[in-house]
């Protein structure tokens, strides 16, 4: 099985869902140098890329320096590191050249969530490495959800029982053949509740979740919620055979501590069924750390034309790289684990 993040089926949906499109402010540039390939977008906006860079942009509006349009090369809404030169290491400086081609005609390019061996490459290629962190789930080979929790300091553990205990709540969890186009619609209508609670702009059209869970449902974790047979709630998920990525979630109605339930617990439990090695949660929520997701460091690599906003935004990342180490070190002391 492929990972969902790099399958050419995903972007596929993607783009025939019209949600990545040069209207959208995203132009799909495709460089292939022998056997590997590189995926970057031309992009008149910093939405959907959970590397935050508004601020540089603010600071070259401010000087009257056009940040727009930058280069970004990521897995389009998704922050989660995955492969961004696909193939072998030795075409690599081919395709940045590529890139580096249409760089001329951008402020600046950004790879966001990158590998470790893209970082040394990047770096070597004139990149500054951006720190951030996001919360991750690493499933220790534990046999069932109730061995994770003996792993917990007793506490943390009843805790987790207690927001567990939804005696007139029923969840499903499908996955497969078991997903239907009903169910596709239902997400999408819980997707568009949370971002309408956030005042968020809805990156992903309804038509990308039909093609979805029509045609790589077997990459697809669909959590439901319901009540008296009232759908209360459903959370998605992305898998592989290593990894899986926690992604949207909406409820109708609020349930204290339903919402732990499917975005964390379920996924846990989803986890250590199918053997799953991590469960990537995403960034933000401190909450994460007292049900077993721990702070990990993650990198996106940067490149800025202008030699005046290059050095600032150096100086920048390495004050801020300073913070982050701190915060994760702050963190680790709060895990819920025993010893």
């Amino acid at each position: 099985m492929n990972s969902i993040l790099t399958h050419p089926l995903f972007w596929n949906i993607l783009e025939e869902s019209g949600s990545i499109n040069e209207s959208r402010g995203m132009k799909r540039f495709n460089f292939i140098a022998g056997d590997s390939k590189l995926t970057t977008f031309s992009k008149t906006h910093s939405y959907g890329e959970y590397i935050f860079d508004w601020g540089w942009a603010d600071a070259f509006a401010r000087y009257g320096v056009p940040y727009y349009p930058k280069l970004t090369s990521m897995v389009p809404f998704t922050p989660a590191t995955a492969e961004h030169f696909r193939g072998p290491q030795k075409d690599w400086p081919e395709l940045l050249g590529q890139h580096e081609e249409l760089l001329k005609h951008h402020s600046s390019a950004h790879f966001l969530f990158t590998t470790e061996i893209e970082n040394l490459f990047l770096q070597e290629n004139q990149y500054l490495l951006r720190d951030s962190f996001q919360y991750h789930f690493f499933n220790e080979d534990y046999k069932d959800f109730e061995d994770f929790l003996s792993r917990l300091k007793s506490k943390k553990a009843k805790n987790i029982r207690i927001e567990r205990n939804q005696p007139n709540i029923q969840i499903e969890r499908l996955t497969g053949s078991e997903l239907s186009q009903t169910h596709a619609h239902e997400m999408y209508q819980f997707y568009l509740m949370t971002l309408e609670g956030k005042k968020a702009i809805p990156y992903l059209t309804k038509e990308f979740y039909s093609l979805l869970f029509e045609r790589l449902p077997h990459n697809v974790l669909y959590v439901r919620a319901s009540s008296e047979d009232k759908l209360l709630a459903g959370a998605l998920f992305f898998y592989d055979e290593v990894r899986m990525y926690g992604r949207y979630w909406g409820s109708s109605t609020f349930v204290p501590n339903l919402h732990f339930e499917l975005c964390y617990y379920q996924g846990i439990e989803f986890c250590i069924e199918r053997g799953l090695k991590v469960f990537e949660a995403g960034a933000q929520g401190e909450h994460k750390i007292a049900r077993g997701f721990r702070p990990v460091l993650t990198r996106s690599a940067h490149k800025i034309n202008h030699p005046d906003f290059s050095r600032g935004i150096a100086n920048f990342i390495e004050e801020e790289k300073i913070q982050i180490a701190e915060d994760i070190k702050v963190l680790n002391s709060y895990l819920p684990f025993k010893n």
